[in-house]
């Protein structure tokens, strides 16, 4: 046999026996782990459908109350009825000599008139009972009176609000008659006036027995288009 073929058959003999050698010193650990066995899993249950007012909850439609919504905002006040005349010049108010008009804010009339003009009790259309003359108590007294109104087979309490005139600043609640002189138009900044606004107290307020002040709150009372209650003058 020629040398070089020996040579050869050594060499590859030497790389088998250390492959052998590297095979037997591996850590058994280093060997890849084997892919983990697919667990079968159970079909998806169908979504429960549920009636109206339920909630799905375990399998089962449980009820929900109903949440009784808020009254809208728009029944914070009362805007003119149905069958009410627009026009302010065919309501009595009381200065009665000089024509009412719109309010320049609100649901109330405004009624020019020159200082010193006198401002009488009225008594509102289907009053039932006196006109109730009521002054706040506080530093800042407010003038107002009290009417009961029955109608159309329901009992209403109406305030009005009197702004632009001096009067009594004496704290208190007074049963007054129609015409009763209640103050009189006060001087100020530009054209002097009364200023009439009228608010519809809420069911189950009781005005004998809440302070006047917080009679004028919205908790309380509802603004009130000041023609839905205000007499109309005597056809001519």
């Amino acid at each position: 046999m020629k040398p070089h073929l020996l040579i050869l058959g050594a060499s590859l003999l030497a790389i088998a026996a250390a492959e052998l050698l590297a095979l037997a010193r591996r850590d058994p650990t280093d060997a890849p782990a084997p892919a983990p066995t697919p667990v079968p899993t159970a079909a998806a249950a169908p979504a429960l459908l549920c009636p109206a007012d339920t909630l799905p909850d375990d399998g089962a439609c449980i009820p929900v109350p109903r949440v009784e919504q808020e009254p809208p905002e728009a029944l914070n006040q009362l805007e003119l009825l149905p069958g009410r005349s627009e026009d302010y010049a065919r309501y009595l108010t009381p200065i009665a000599a000089y024509p009412a008009r719109a309010a320049p804010e609100g649901l109330g009339v405004s009624i020019a008139a020159p200082r010193g003009t006198v401002v009488t009790a009225i008594s509102l259309e289907s009053q039932a009972g006196p006109t109730r003359r009521v002054v706040t108590p506080g530093p800042r007294p407010r003038l107002l009176t009290l009417h009961h109104v029955e109608r159309h087979g329901a009992a209403r309490t109406y305030l009005l609000s009197y702004d632009g005139s001096s009067f009594d600043p004496t704290p208190g609640t007074i049963d007054v008659d129609v015409g009763t002189p209640l103050g009189q138009i006060k001087a100020g900044p530009g054209v002097t006036g009364l200023l009439l606004a009228v608010r519809q107290l809420r069911r189950g307020v009781d005005a004998d027995r809440v302070s006047p002040e917080r009679l004028l709150r919205d908790s309380h009372s509802l603004a009130c288009d000041a023609r839905n209650v205000l007499p109309l003058k005597p056809a001519r």
